[in-house]
């Protein structure tokens, strides 16, 4: 068999759907994972019928037997894993001061008990693969947003999530670098298809130095260089993919002017 095999979770979001293609396109062989099964299923479709190896799981990452299905399905179709690209994201804005506890357990257990848990169990393959082939290595790059830096007063579960999957990113990178295993996160500022067309869209693209919203292809390119060996002595880092957002000290206000 050629082509690494590559899963990417949260497969059917802007940035799932672009980075799968984009391994496809490499030759990769897929397995695709969502907790949307209708809108996964289409991705998986499309790649399919493009001449990609390519399989589907319905699965939530922050349930544990959904992750095993995932690793089993891996494992069953292309008899190893090389490459994780997380991106589930489940984002969610409310005021403070009514925000309940349901809400910040779903956004922590979909953000970080699902990343943990998908991060685990694709990393104890990879040093079981080790084991093998001292030279095996494997790679897992997390997405996020940049509210891992910035934040929102109506986003405190959502920020707070960010946050922690990128320290997470850090500390799994330093657990699994004696086993030739790298670890990176991409924090993606506003891309194309999570928003709606409106107001949300053109106060981003006011705010943004590039002066416009970014593409899913283009998160799919970093998210594609970090999985490669371009990138094999990168690890432990967190690339912005942003349009310049985090450079800013001051943010232009609404007539696009710094205060």
């Amino acid at each position: 068999m050629t082509g690494r095999s590559v899963i990417v979770t949260g497969a059917a979001s802007p940035v799932g759907a672009a980075s799968a293609r984009r391994f496809a396109e490499a030759g990769d062989r897929l397995v695709l994972a969502d907790a949307d099964e209708a809108a996964g299923e289409k991705v998986a479709e499309a790649l399919a019928e493009a001449g990609a190896s390519v399989a589907f799981v319905h699965a939530d990452t922050s349930r544990r037997l959904d992750v095993h299905n995932i690793i089993a399905e891996a494992l069953d179709a292309n008899d190893r894993i090389d490459v994780l690209a997380h991106t589930v994201m489940e984002r969610f804005s409310a005021p403070f001061l009514e925000t309940d506890e349901d809400d910040f357990d779903r956004v922590i257990g979909r953000n970080i008990r699902g990343a943990f848990l998908i991060n685990q169990a694709a990393a104890k393959q990879f040093v079981k693969q080790a084991d093998n082939d001292a030279g095996a290595g494997g790679v897992i790059v997390n997405v996020g947003s940049v509210e891992a830096v910035t934040a929102a007063a109506d986003h405190v579960a959502f920020a707070t999530s960010q946050g922690g999957l990128h320290q997470l990113t850090k500390a799994v990178a330093l657990a699994l670098s004696p086993h030739n295993v790298r670890v990176n996160a991409v924090g993606v500022g506003a891309v194309k298809g999570d928003m709606d067309e409106g107001v949300q869209p053109k106060r981003m693209r006011d705010v943004t130095p590039l002066k416009r919203i970014g593409d899913p292809e283009e998160v799919a390119s970093v998210i594609y260089f970090l999985a490669s060996d371009e990138a094999s002595y990168v690890t432990g880092q967190s690339i912005y993919v942003d349009g310049g957002r985090l450079a800013q000290l001051d943010p232009p206000n609404e007539n696009g002017k710094t205060e």
